[in-house]
């Protein structure tokens, strides 16, 4: 890897990079003008490939009840420090096991933990550090006692407020009575009734409470039947003789039975269920044990159990990113610079830093991105998380940018290559042939048509123009190789196209393009007038002699030129 970094990191002058271009794409260096005190603007990327192998540790604390099923387990633990010194390995993790599939009890932070707590060995076989690495208990934190809740009885005096140790204690809500008063009818046994709320009257549903009715009244005149007439009177109401009113017959003086009591005014406690007396549920009514229950700390186990100990995880830590040494290149993304990373590369070893074996073989070219990836993780050589070892690939992605001007727009562009010397990629950042219709475009075209309609001089000229531009085109592709100095003579000559519309600068760029040029015709020699036809004969013929020597096959063709 370093070779390779050593090579991509070596100079590049302009004529490398105007070299490259010209075998990367010799059809477009045709057309660019690179001046000779145009500036390399360059960054070089680094891609790497990067993991790390750590181990993190925790001081962790068992507490718990002393069980009979891991008492033999848990002897193998005791002694201190004077039989296992400050940090020793558990002699079988069958004790954490036990603890948490039958009694669901798990470690927690230790509160108490020390640096020196971390300060063993990491386990290793002949591949390396181990997976699974071993637990280290501390020795002076690590015992049992009796239990200071219970004082090693397994019992104590039943935790409930109301029972406090009495098992069995008479109601309070009765007054050990059985009975309360019903809060219905606050003792009474009768309440209001419902339909007449007291008063022993009802409304009279006849006369709706007004004592009247209406009533229809016959009147006979003394002359003849068919003088009888109908007249509406109210009369007292017979059902209520008028009162408006009727005695209530659902009660018995305003009142009514309570359903509750069923008039007795009394109702069994819902306390004690009228049994007067209230029994614990949670304490034991038995001679030896009356009023206790099980010690909630150690479960009745009477000792407690502690075991302070370290875990150690390794962690793997994976990542790649691409770095820039230097400015990144404008217009150029990411995306494209890590196209050309080779993502699969070997990694190499570059740290170890197992127990006492500390070795670090970074190449300066990547040591800086390899301890960023190690902040990144955040990692340590000496305290945890801890790297143990490290492996990277990295590759040197450089990349130059330079400006040219196109030798028929002579406008100005920029122009890159990617990784340039491994499998390099030219990147054009904008189209130089690109062509715009707007609303300029179609005013070229109208004055184009009316100019060719009226023979203007301004239309002839116009032709002219564009004859000549497309002879030089010719004859800078007569021998095959266009050289920098016709470039520039051709460019200065042309200057500008920006007076032809975008179909005219289309024909242009095609015609430059075109790998076979078409057969010159009469028409497309034929110029305005004669003394135009040898301005441009004598434009060719300097152009062909550019270069300080004027090949046969451009002689030719001003040859035909002039035939035709």
């Amino acid at each position: 890897m370093k070779e390779n970094a050593d090579k991509n990191l070596g100079d590049i002058s302009l004529a490398d990079v105007i070299t490259k271009i010209k075998q990367l794409n010799p059809s477009e260096f045709d057309k660019m003008i690179i001046a000779s005190d145009t500036g390399v603007s360059r960054c070089d990327y680094f891609y790497v490939n990067y993991r790390a192998l750590s181990a993190h540790r925790d001081s962790l604390k068992l507490t718990f009840p002393v069980f009979g099923s891991i008492t033999d387990n848990f002897l193998e633990f005791e002694g201190g420090d004077a039989k296992h010194g400050e940090l020793s390995k558990f002699p079988s993790e069958r004790i954490i096991d036990t603890l948490s599939s039958k009694h669901k009890i798990e470690a927690s932070t230790d509160g108490a933990s020390l640096p020196s707590d971390f300060n063993f060995p990491i386990d290793v076989d002949a591949n390396g550090p181990n997976p699974t690495q071993d637990l280290y208990f501390i020795a002076d934190r690590t015992y049992k006692e009796q239990c200071d809740e219970c004082s090693g009885n397994k019992i104590i005096t039943c935790l409930d407020n109301e029972c406090s140790g009495r098992h069995i204690w008479d109601c309070v809500e009765c007054a050990a009575k059985g009975q309360v008063t019903c809060n219905k009818c606050a003792g009474n046994g009768r309440l209001d009734c419902g339909d007449c709320s007291g008063s022993k009257w009802i409304r009279c549903s006849s006369c709706g409470g007004d004592g009247k009715v209406m009533d229809k009244l016959d009147t006979l005149s003394a002359v003849s039947s068919k003088s009888r007439s109908t007249r509406v009177v109210k009369k007292d109401c017979k059902k209520c003789s008028g009162k408006g009113r009727k005695p209530c017959n659902n009660c018995n003086g305003g009142k009514v039975t309570c359903k509750k009591c069923k008039g007795n005014g009394k109702v069994t406690c819902s306390n004690c269920d009228g049994h007067k007396q209230i029994t614990c549920t949670e304490c034991y009514g038995d001679k030896d044990r009356y009023g206790m229950i099980d010690c909630p700390q150690c479960l009745a186990q009477g000792e407690m159990g502690y075991i302070s100990f370290v875990k150690t995880t390794l962690n793997n830590h994976q990542g790649d990113k691409l770095f820039d040494n230097g400015s990144p290149l404008s217009g150029i993304s990411e995306l494209e610079i890590l196209n050309h990373a080779v993502k699969d590369a070997p990694k190499i070893r570059t740290l170890v830093n197992i127990n006492d074996n500390t070795q670090v073989s970074r190449d300066q070219h990547v040591e800086k991105y390899a301890e960023q990836f190690q902040s990144d993780f955040s990692l340590s050589l000496d305290t945890f998380d801890k790297i143990l070892e490290e492996e990277l690939a990295y590759q040197v992605i450089p990349c130059v940018t330079v400006s040219y001007t196109h030798m028929l727009t002579n406008q100005e562009h920029e122009i890159s290559v990617l990784n340039f010397f491994d499998g390099a990629e030219l990147k054009f950042h904008h189209s130089a042939e690109e062509v715009k219709k707007d609303v300029k475009d179609a005013t070229k075209k109208v004055g184009r048509f009316f100019g060719k309609m009226l023979k203007t001089k301004k239309f002839k000229s116009k032709e002219d123009r564009k004859k000549e531009i497309r002879l030089m085109i010719y004859l800078a592709k007569a021998d095959g190789v266009i050289e920098e100095d016709e470039k520039k003579f051709l460019a200065s000559s042309i200057n500008s196209i920006d007076e032809f519309t975008s179909t005219e600068k289309s024909e242009f760029f095609d015609l430059m393009n075109t790998p076979q040029l078409p057969a010159l015709t009469k028409a497309d020699v034929t110029f305005s007038s004669e003394e135009k036809l040898n301005e441009v004969i004598g434009m060719l013929s300097n152009l062909a002699a550019s270069d300080g020597n004027i090949e046969q096959a451009e002689q030719d063709l001003i040859n035909q030129i002039k035939s035709l």
